[in-house]
């Protein structure tokens, strides 16, 4: 209705109350003049506000005064006739006055809920009992693909992925049964143009004032990219050749990849903590200190990942040495093990081949010196026969006799 419309009923209202008032006056009325024109200036005032309230209430005043105060069809008007007519026209005055506020502040509250609920970065929609689409913002158009029309045209199980579907349904179950206020899942939606969106979707079941369940309210926010990198994150740590595990805050175990079963033997059904791991791959009890078993000890604001060089026992009862790393991600710790034990293995034979190098040289040192002493005396001995010496040794001149 326009406010046009609104005004000029306003002001027909108290015509149309004299009418119904003048046929019932002789029989049920009189002599109350003012029985149908309180009324009338009351919901004049919240038909057409400030405006349509005054002048209805004056409309109300003037025809009153004409038709039925006495003498009736005169604008004679007795002394004690004066006062009700102030009263009146102050009381509709008040009455369009306060309606007037109340309209304004509705106004203005439906405003900002109107700016709040389009304008709004995230998706929201008001859902029928059923799950019909009954509102829903530009948002969440812009999530879907569909002009907000077209949604309000289906349901929401017309645009979920089926297997998130039972889950939603559950959940809407439980809702109206009073089991539960709100709930929120991540879920799959289908855009129009047939690819698949992921909704992080946060749902509250609106109630009537009788406490009856009356329509749901859904917060819908668009974490596709936050998927993306979650499943690619999720592929680089199952395909890293690096043994990595995720753990949270409280020391349980929440991933751990194929390398780390490979490197300890453990799948985390056996491991399910951190403080199991280690127990199981490093039972000596000097490995590790009290502080270090306690996870949460180890759970920094920021530090830079620690390197450590561990022996560890796998399953098979074998012996690696690995080199442990630890970091936090957010909300969870990483811990990283290299396999180091063919490098460890190396470094020992590289330090024994020169061990061995070095005894060789020294041996072969000790019989350069001694033939070098021998050869002395042979020249010693030529000399002393008045012969050449055969051998040259000027280059051991410098060496001790």
């Amino acid at each position: 209705m326009t406010p046009r419309l609104r005004l000029v009923l306003a002001l027909l209202l108290p015509i149309a109350a004299g009418g119904l008032q003048w046929l019932l006056w002789e029989d049920w009325i009189k002599p109350y003049v003012w029985f149908l024109f309180f009324p009338v200036a009351f919901f004049s005032a919240w038909l057409g506000g400030l405006a349509g309230g005054i002048g209805s209430t004056l409309i109300s005043a003037l025809l009153v005064w004409y038709v039925f105060i006495p003498p009736p069809l005169s604008f004679t008007l007795p002394s004690s006739a004066a006062f009700p007519i102030v009263v009146f026209i102050g009381m509709g005055c008040l009455f369009s006055w306060f309606h007037e506020k109340l309209l304004r502040a509705l106004s203005s509250s439906e405003g900002r809920f109107e700016a709040t609920f389009e304008q709004a970065a995230v998706g929201i929609a008001l859902v029928a009992l059923d799950g019909r689409f009954l509102r829903v913002n530009h948002r969440l158009s812009t999530i879907v693909g569909y002009a907000p029309e077209e949604l309000m045209a289906r349901t929401f199980h017309d645009i979920t992925h089926p297997d998130d579907l039972d889950a939603n349904l559950t959940y809407v179950r439980r809702a109206l049964a009073g089991e539960i206020d709100t709930f929120t899942m991540e879920k799959r939606y289908f855009r129009k143009d047939g690819s698949i969106v992921w909704v992080n979707l946060t749902v509250s079941l609106a109630r009537k004032a009788s406490g009856a369940p009356d329509y749901f309210i859904a917060v819908i926010e668009n974490i596709s990219d936050r998927k993306l990198a979650e499943r690619r994150f999720r592929q680089l740590f199952e395909q890293a050749p690096v043994a990595l595990a995720t753990s949270d805050r409280d020391g349980n175990l929440l991933l751990i990849n194929d390398a780390f079963i490979d490197l300890f033997g453990y799948h985390i059904e056996e491991i399910p903590t951190i403080a199991d791991w280690r127990t199981r791959v490093l039972p000596d009890a000097g490995q590790h200190t009290a502080p270090e078993r306690d996870w949460s000890s180890k759970w920094p604001a920021e530090q830079p990942a620690e390197l450590v060089e561990q022996s560890v026992l796998c399953r098979d009862g074998s012996r690696k040495t690995v080199l442990l790393s630890r970091l936090r991600l957010a909300d969870e710790m990483m811990l990283a093990a290299t396999d180091i034990s063919q490098r460890k293995a190396a470094e020992t034979r590289l330090r024994e081949r020169n061990a061995e190098l070095e005894r060789f040289d020294r041996a072969s040192i000790d019989r350069e010196l001694q033939m070098i002493v021998l050869k002395r005396q042979v020249n010693e001995m030529a000399r002393e026969l008045g012969r050449e010496p055969p051998y040259d040794l000027s280059f051991a001149d410098t060496l001790p006799p």
